[in-house]
């Protein structure tokens, strides 16, 4: 009897370890390139600056843009995350840019709802890039010289980042203004950013970056138009 109890032990922790060693090999389920791809590309959309965050030695700090900042400068609060706003291009030949918009606007984590942006076409600036990484199974960018600026600010060295990529937990949703409005929920992402700092490690900055949907061409000249959006 002793023997076969001894034996039964075995057999439980086998089916343990068995039960333990599939679940490590569960593969993940891949990211549909395709439709981030296509709701990353979408029109009629710009991507405004809602939260900043660095985390160091596990310890995560969060900004909202719209409030007080501990992380960035006052005049960067004030001059760049209210009048900058982006968008990603797709052109032949793989030309991906990341525009830049000079354009004054909603921002910030504020209630969903419908404001006006004002987008100044000459400050349009293409700076950025960006391109997909099927190893890492998400966007990577060329970082624009406003996201290199808030990176270069909370970062305790000045780092100035060159790459960042996309978070895959927060991917774009929407192909269209009217998905986006039948949804009635913020849409966002999240780029990440990663220093290797000699004593702290690993420190990862983020910026997510909220849709502005443009709903309605308000008014414009040849320098500057209004649209109506919802953020």
């Amino acid at each position: 009897m002793k023997l076969l109890l001894q034996c039964s032990g075995i057999v439980v922790f086998l089916l343990l370890f068995s039960c333990d060693d599939r679940e490590a090999d569960v593969v993940k389920v891949k990211v549909d390139k395709e439709k981030v791809l296509a709701s990353l590309l979408a029109t009629n959309r710009n991507w405004r600056f809602e939260e900043i965050s660095m985390e160091k030695k596990g310890v995560k700090t969060v900004e909202n843009v719209a409030e007080s900042s501990k992380l960035i400068t006052v005049e960067t609060r004030i001059n760049v995350t209210p009048n900058v706003g982006f968008r990603f291009e797709s052109y032949p030949n793989n030309v991906n840019n990341l525009d830049e918009i000079i354009s004054s606007g909603p921002f910030g984590k504020i209630p969903y709802g419908a404001t006006s942006l004002s987008e100044t076409g000459m400050g349009l600036t293409i700076d950025g890039s960006w391109t997909w990484d099927d190893a890492a199974q998400t966007v990577v960018i060329t970082s624009t010289s406003s996201m290199t600026g808030i990176v270069s600010e909370i970062s305790e060295n000045g780092w100035r980042p060159e790459k960042g990529y996309l978070d895959t937990t927060m991917l774009p949703l929407f192909k269209t203004s009217a998905e986006a409005q039948t949804a009635g929920i913020p849409e966002r992402i999240r780029i990440l950013f990663e220093e290797n700092d000699p004593k702290a490690g690993k420190i990862t900055y983020s910026i997510t970056l909220r849709a502005a949907w443009i709903t309605r061409l308000v008014s414009g000249n040849s320098r500057q138009h209004f649209y109506d959006v919802v953020y």
